[in-house]
């Protein structure tokens, strides 16, 4: 797992470094939003086999226009557990905050984009309960 992992990372990077490079050539950089982010996140822990199994938890970086740099959002504790957050402050809150989830995130989405009130958003509905909406999550 390591070793792979780090031999990939500055592929990856470099990947991530071209295309903003290549959307600054092509004029669109200001209309892009790049979301890096893993299907599944790897256990704090190494498996028999040396590897690391699926969990639950990751991580997402945001790249773009209308997005705040340099700070994290959420934690995990000493066992890699998830800490919940504020959805209103996105401080952590273990006692009444929420665990952000996709539909979270993709309404967040849609609300940088503006369309979240447009009949393609309507005509697939985010499931959120009232006071869940990630407030500020882009800055």
């Amino acid at each position: 797992n390591d070793p792979d992992q780090m031999r990939l990372i500055p592929e990856f990077l470099s990947g991530i470094d071209y295309l903003m490079k290549r959307a600054e050539e092509l004029k669109i950089r200001d209309k892009l939003v790049v979301v890096i982010q893993s299907e599944m996140g790897r256990t704090p822990h190494y498996n028999k086999g040396q590897g690391k199994d699926h969990w639950s938890i990751g991580s997402m970086m945001f790249m773009g226009k209308g997005i705040q740099g340099n700070r994290v959002i959420g934690a995990t504790n000493e066992k890699q557990f998830l800490i919940p957050i504020n959805p209103k402050s996105l401080a952590l809150d273990e006692k009444n905050g929420i665990r952000a989830r996709p539909e979270h995130i993709h309404q967040a989405l849609r609300e940088l984009a503006r369309i979240e009130n447009h009949p393609f958003s309507k005509k697939f509905p985010l499931k959120i309960a009232n006071g869940e909406r990630l407030q500020g999550l882009f800055g």
